[in-house]
């Protein structure tokens, strides 16, 4: 089962994934892969953050430190984007991966794109991939498997949890 969080830009999506994972773990399942967000340093830095052992470290910068891939706003951290690469790969065993965020930069067959062909081919089996709602129609044909798009909403993202929390569940103990 892959199921995709998908929303606008500061809607809530990396919030939603983070109250699926807790209620996937309260009912003894295994997650693994990785979660990135804002760092709370008050820079727009973005930290990438390994959610089976907690680990983190910085994934992209707007002052162009770094000599990884790169967006308009962003300079990535090649040691962050390894970083993010070896949490989802020891994820993938897990009951659970999760994969927050897809973006510009896989779209260019970097970063985490490798992610996108090992789902493709039916590698992993029960996952979850944020990917903004802008970018969704591009990687939708990429993925190539049947998926259950959830829209993260100000009016339904208190709601979402529980109900991507059933379909997970369902996914899981039908293994």
């Amino acid at each position: 089962m892959v199921i995709i969080i998908t929303g606008a830009i500061g809607i809530g999506k990396t919030t939603v994934c983070e109250k699926v994972v807790r209620t996937a773990r309260s009912q003894g399942y295994s997650c693994g892969g990785i979660i990135t967000r804002k760092a709370r340093n008050g820079n727009e830095d973005i930290v990438i953050e390994d959610i089976r052992t907690g680990e983190t470290r910085v994934l992209a910068s707007t002052g162009g430190i770094y000599q990884g891939p790169r967006t308009a706003k962003y300079f990535f951290n090649p040691e962050g984007i390894d970083f993010g690469i070896q949490a989802i790969d020891s994820g993938i065993a897990s009951d659970v991966l999760l994969v927050d965020e897809l973006g510009p930069i896989e779209l260019g067959g970097e970063g985490f794109s490798e992610v996108v062909e090992q789902i493709a081919s039916g590698k992993i089996k029960n996952c979850i991939v944020v990917i903004r709602k802008g970018l969704l129609s591009a990687f939708l044909p990429q993925l190539s498997t049947a998926t259950s798009i959830f829209e993260i909403t100000s009016d339904n993202r208190n709601e979402l949890p529980g109900e991507i929390g059933l379909v997970l569940t369902r996914a899981v103990t039908a293994e």
